[in-house]
């Protein structure tokens, strides 16, 4: 009997740098080593039922990164998530499991939301009243537009929108941001854009060194924030 798996894992600085495409081989060759039984698809060029919440970009890490499976057989979760972590390669750990009883829809399809904290470089000590004065300035902006480049030539795009939130403290020199902004289908807006947008309201006081992490992947609806754990 088939079981169908949502998976939480962690992405830590040894395993940051591979690409989404290598990520996908390297989670296929781990349900491989662990003698997991991966279900595939039918046609002429079957392929595994694992889906992926959202690309990560190549050099962050992450602690809420989320995959679907489906295996052939059913096996007990906790022996499944026991079987990867022992196959999967230093950097990566599978940190929650659960089997998926209610949701019909994929994770692509539902994912809208990302949470990330970036610690940033200071050139100059600021204190938390001046930095949630730029922070309130940054919020009270109704547009920002960035230029993207795609296949079809160069598009702006207004990322303010899909800033959902913005906070910001200062500790050991450095500026840590926590923000929620837009992911999915409908739409991704970029750390690296809301940094952007904040370099060019306080262009003194940050440096160039960024540390990405991606605190986790959410979905939102009606101010109503859940992971895909909760609604699977």
């Amino acid at each position: 009997m088939d079981m169908r798996l949502c998976l939480k894992y962690s992405l830590e600085e040894e395993g940051c740098f591979l690409s989404h495409l290598d990520l996908m081989r390297l989670m296929e060759r781990a349900f491989r080593r662990a003698n997991l039984p991966l279900a595939f698809s039918e046609g002429f060029n079957p392929h595994p039922r694992v889906s992926f919440a959202s690309a990560l970009a190549v050099g962050v890490t992450s602690e809420g990164e989320y995959l679907d499976v489906q295996l052939r057989e059913n096996i007990p979760i906790q022996e499944v998530q026991k079987r990867l972590n022992m196959a999967l390669p230093s950097g990566i750990k599978i940190l929650e499991s659960i089997a998926i009883t209610k949701r019909k829809d994929s994770l692509m399809a539902l994912i809208n939301m990302a949470r990330y904290r970036v610690a940033i470089s200071l050139v100059e000590l600021v204190s938390q009243k001046e930095v949630d004065f730029i922070i309130s300035r940054v919020i009270s902006q109704t547009s920002y537009c960035v230029f993207r480049r795609s296949k079809r030539g160069e598009r702006q795009v207004d990322i303010r929108p899909g800033l959902f939130r913005l906070e910001g403290t200062v500790k050991d020199d450095k500026l840590y941001l926590e923000m929620d902004v837009q992911a999915g289908s409908q739409g991704n807006v970029k750390p690296t854009e809301v940094v952007k947008m904040q370099r060019e309201l306080s262009p003194a006081i940050l440096g160039d060194n960024l540390n990405i992490h991606r605190l986790g992947l959410y979905i939102l609806n009606n101010n109503e924030i859940k992971n895909p754990l909760e609604i699977s």
